[in-house]
């Protein structure tokens, strides 16, 4: 029992570094240089727009 509570708390704290990670690259994104991806037809680009 004592592995699988051990194993639920790494893979939570894996995600958790996962989201965090993805958060920092998005609010440190350069709005300018999205909206110019985006023209160029990136849809990661045109997502992150829309998150901003």
């Amino acid at each position: 029992m004592l592995y699988i509570e051990l194993m639920i708390v790494l893979s939570l704290t894996v995600v958790n570094g996962l989201l965090a990670m993805s958060e920092l690259a998005i609010v440190s994104s350069r709005k300018a240089r999205l909206d110019h991806m985006a023209k160029e037809g990136h849809r990661g680009a045109r997502t992150a727009l829309s998150l901003i």
